[in-house]
């Protein structure tokens, strides 16, 4: 939704896909790089998946970007006290049927 040369999407081009896959590494703990705020560009996911490291046979990482719609209230005001955000993983199709049917009673 915004422009890929505005300011604020270099600073967090990582919001422009919702799933990114990295090999995992303890030193890559920020997925906008450490300093979005103070940077002209983004550091993290789109500069680490630049590398184009395998992911084949490691341990990676699954990074979800998602966006919050929130309905204000007046107790939101001045400072908004919490807010819910959640997302499921849901295999399709990963077993040939429901692997319950066998167990006994």
């Amino acid at each position: 939704m915004m422009d890929p040369a505005a300011p604020v999407f270099r600073r967090a081009e990582v919001i422009g896909h919702t799933l990114w896959v990295t090999p995992y590494d303890p030193a890559e703990r920020w997925p906008c790089g450490e300093f979005c705020n103070q940077s002209e560009r983004d550091e993290g996911l789109p500069a680490w998946t630049a590398q184009n490291r395998p992911i084949e046979n490691t341990d990676v990482v699954l990074w979800y970007v998602f966006g919050i719609h929130h309905i204000t209230r007046p107790e939101d005001w001045p400072v908004m006290p919490a807010d819910t955000v959640s997302f499921w993983l849901k295999p399709t199709g990963f077993f040939d049927r429901n692997p319950s049917l066998d167990v006994g009673c």
